[in-house]
């Protein structure tokens, strides 16, 4: 078996408002299927839907909670420790910045509370800047530029999926650290919004960030999200940015249909195989793990 680490999972806030468990569920991921694999570290993301942002940060402090309890009833298992090989590393983080509030306290906060990451937007606007579906063409806010000073500072990672294209430049202009896309394709061979310019990915390529390939098939082909179909995304951001700048992203319980045979996060094997068929075992290794292990410790 090989190693993975998954860039985002939309499985936490899943599993909580459904009344489940990380450990063992029927969703698209669990620690279960997770410890099978040799070395595993996950990024977990609190994802809050449109009914529940109106108290945007007590449901992200509540998912936290949740987050913290289930390291705690499952220890034996997983465990926020990166450096713990011998269990499945669980990393958080926030999708969409509506948890601050526009209050940076809260940002200093949710940093004490160890989330590691944080996704600027989702797909709308909020008071850091705009999502890349919202259809609004500005930049940053001054309190979304004043986050990516401040997480610079936190060494928490900026997330640019989801965020538009005026706010991708304004991270790319002032943020002194690496970036990440932790979900996001090429824009050049789907045109989706959601997806990466070729500008885009060389910039993050300048700049040492990473981009995570999404399973998720309106990003991929907007069809069936064919196995072909991954390979060539992942074929091209890497001739624009290299073996050593892309991972994993897959989206599992964020997306409401899965890529063809790969229903759950089990069957990555499946695309693994791939990726060591067309290019060897060293770039699989990477892509699944090397990477990204080596970007999260800069």
């Amino acid at each position: 078996m090989f190693d993975i680490f998954d860039c985002h999972c939309d499985t936490l806030t899943k599993a909580m408002w459904e009344n489940k468990n990380l450990y063992k569920n029927d969703l698209h991921l669990d620690i279960e299927r997770l410890k099978k694999f040799k070395r595993a570290v996950q990024i977990f993301a609190v994802w809050l839907d449109m009914p529940y942002l109106d108290k945007a940060y007590e449901n992200t402090v509540r998912a936290i909670d949740f987050f913290e309890k289930q390291l705690i009833d499952h220890s034996e298992y997983i465990t926020s420790d990166i450096s713990d090989e011998g269990k499945v590393r669980a990393i958080l983080s926030v999708e969409g910045g509506e948890a601050l509030e526009g209050d940076m306290d809260k940002l200093y906060c949710l940093g004490e509370r160890r989330v590691r990451l944080m996704t600027l937007t989702w797909n709308n606007e909020n008071e850091i800047g705009y999502g890349a579906v919202s259809g609004i063409d500005k930049g940053l806010k001054d309190f979304g530029k004043a986050v990516i000073r401040e997480m610079n500072d936190m060494d928490m990672l900026i997330d640019v999926s989801h965020l538009n294209d005026r706010g991708f430049w304004d991270v790319y202009n002032i943020s002194q650290k690496p970036f990440i896309a932790t979900h996001s394709n090429s824009r050049a061979l789907c045109g989706h919004c959601r997806n990466l310019t070729d500008d885009q990915l060389r910039a993050m390529a300048e700049t040492g960030g990473m981009v995570g390939i999404n399973l998720y098939p309106p990003f991929v082909d907007g069809e069936r999200g064919s196995l072909d179909n991954i390979i060539r995304h992942i074929d091209h951001i890497m001739g624009i940015m290299g073996e050593n700048n892309i991972a994993l992203g897959c989206d599992y319980d964020g997306i409401s249909v899965c890529p063809e045979n790969m229903g759950d996060v089990s069957k990555l094997y499946i695309l693994y195989n791939r990726i060591e068929e067309v290019w060897g075992r060293g770039i699989a290794d990477n892509i699944f793990y090397n990477n990204m292990i080596g970007f999260f410790k800069w």
